[in-house]
């Protein structure tokens, strides 16, 4: 088998609607056999009851579900899914991804004419629901940066991300003490360049949609989630990548040798109550009519530290004594 696309879900019935539909319409190429694998990981909405309903027998893609008793998070859920498939090679996508045509074609052609790497893709938000400037920086992340090419490990995201099978299962998977939300991703594409020799390389087009809406609060209480408890994990795992990913300015690491003025400037920043006041002004900032903020490179600039800051709010009360 070519390809395992593997979809973990939970509680996003609706979406998880669409990411299915549009992966039916997919094509790997003539005589090749695919499969989609949903693990569901404990949803108590209608997810179970609707892929019941689904009979992934004799198509292509095949359809495999895997459910394991209970919630177990999201690196466990991928880890799963990657070793119930058998493809060779596995591309991850998010329940909330809606693939254009060609995605998967686009994945596998890049993948074999690139012997031993990795691929990386983005996805924008569905104009439908980008109802506010922050989304333009959002869709501005990652890969989004680049043209064709080579891609640093730390552009890694498993909404529309595709890796050799067997370099993922010898090098563990996905580290499944990452419970808490964010950096798993990033951290499973380090120690697949460090230690199973891979590199990756960008997939600019063509670009899926993300489905899901998150207001700005909801974005930045993530950042602050990773802060207390991802990042720190992160920073003891791959102390070397701290700096590259520009979070030295919130985080301590092994062999810092100092704590450079900007990363003071932004650690006292994030002791006032600065915050609330930038989101305010973000959260208003003047929009055309497509939702894209006047003066973008300094909403981005604004949004970034924004970002730190609520990494550095996490770090600091992940540290404070309960």
């Amino acid at each position: 088998m070519i390809l395992s696309v593997v979809v973990p879900t939970m509680n996003k019935v609706e979406l998880l609607k669409q990411t299915l539909h549009a992966l039916q319409t997919q094509d790997a190429g003539e005589g090749r056999t695919w499969e989609v694998v949903v693990v569901n990981d404990g949803s108590t909405d209608a997810t179970a009851d609707f892929l019941a309903t689904l009979d992934g027998t004799g198509q292509n893609p095949l359809l495999r579900v895997v459910s394991p008793p209970h919630n177990i998070g999201r690196a466990k859920a991928r880890n799963l899914g990657a070793k119930a498939a058998a493809g060779r090679w596995i591309l991850f996508l998010d329940d909330d991804i809606v693939a254009p045509e060609g995605l998967v074609s686009a994945h596998l052609e890049l993948l074999e004419n690139n012997p031993g790497c990795g691929t990386i893709g983005y996805a924008i938000t569905d104009p439908s629901v980008a109802n506010a400037p922050h989304f333009s920086y959002l869709d501005s992340r990652g890969v989004a940066k680049l043209s064709r090419g080579p891609a640093p490990g730390r552009f890694f995201v498993t909404q529309n991300a595709a890796v050799p099978r067997d370099a993922f299962l010898s090098i563990g998977g996905f580290d499944e003490d990452f419970a808490a939300y964010g950096f798993e991703d990033m951290e499973v594409a380090f120690r697949l360049e460090n230690d199973a020799g891979m590199y990756f390389q960008a997939l600019i087009q063509p670009v899926p949609l993300h489905v899901h809406h998150h207001t700005l609060n909801e974005y930045l209480e993530k950042k602050v989630e990773c802060g207390r408890h991802s990042l720190p994990h992160l920073a003891r795992l791959h102390p070397e990548r701290i700096a590259e990913m520009k979070l030295h300015h919130v985080v301590d690491y092994s062999g810092q040798t100092g704590v450079g003025i900007l990363s003071r400037v932004i650690r006292l920043l994030s002791a006032l109550p600065l915050r609330p006041v930038l989101e305010s002004i973000l959260g208003h900032w003047p929009a055309d009519h497509s939702h894209q903020p006047v003066l973008s490179p300094l909403h981005h600039r604004l949004m970034d530290l924004l970002v730190l800051l609520c990494f550095r709010q996490g770090v600091r009360e992940g540290d404070s004594p309960h």
